[in-house]
């Protein structure tokens, strides 16, 4: 970052790795050139506890979809006195950033999900745990040849399992455990048009191969 960093935009856990990154140390560095830190928060809110105000963050970012509420909805949280401008205008100008109707129900929707979610957060994230930690033991007691790509100990959340198996395609295996009732995928629904490797493993030391 310099002085001309205005806005800094970054995500709080990995959707390929889990990994939760270290928000506070990106905010001191951020506060240091006078940027503004814009977080999203959309895989991390499911899944952990997620406190504003500790962080220090101006703008969180939140997706109803990703706590199973409807598609097209969100939310935005926005520090007090840091001031934004609208992007979008229209003929209504009695909302502030939004020049629109508001989708009602789906904004319903949204809250429901927020409320079921955080209520069951606790018993849910133990339970997915413990079914990631089952599957990965499995995986890597009985196959050769694997790398994980997720870093160790509690840096990371517990709704993912992302391993590499060496010397076969991701189609081939893919197609061959669907077969055996087994569904997978070989890459996020985000890049499902892309066959090139994900961006994310290439970077953490991961090859085409």
């Amino acid at each position: 970052m310099t002085e001309r960093t205005k806005l800094v935009a970054i995500i709080h856990v990995s959707s390929v790795t889990d990994v939760i990154n270290d928000i506070k140390r990106v905010v001191k560095v951020a506060r240091e050139v006078g940027a503004k830190v814009l977080l999203d928060g959309a895989q991390s809110v499911p899944h952990m506890p997620v406190n504003v105000r500790e962080l220090g963050v101006d703008l969180l970012a939140l997706s109803s979809h990703k706590i199973l509420g409807p598609k097209g909805a969100g939310a935005l949280y926005i520090r007090e006195g840091v001031k934004i401008e609208r992007i979008i205008h229209g003929a209504l100008s009695t909302q502030r950033y939004w020049p629109d109707v508001e989708n009602v129900p789906a904004i319903v929707g949204f809250y429901e999900a927020a409320r079921l979610a955080l209520e069951k957060m606790s018993d849910y994230v133990n339970y997915v745990r413990r079914l990631r930690d089952r599957l990965m033991e499995g995986i890597v007691g009985s196959v050769e040849d694997v790398l994980i790509n997720r870093p160790l100990g509690d840096r990371r959340v517990a709704d993912n399992v992302n391993v590499s198996f060496l010397y076969i395609e991701g189609e081939a295996l893919t197609v061959e455990l669907s077969l055996r009732g087994v569904y997978v995928s070989s890459g996020s629904a985000c890049t499902s048009r892309v066959l090139e490797p994900s961006h994310v493993l290439l970077a953490i030391g991961r090859t085409h191969e």
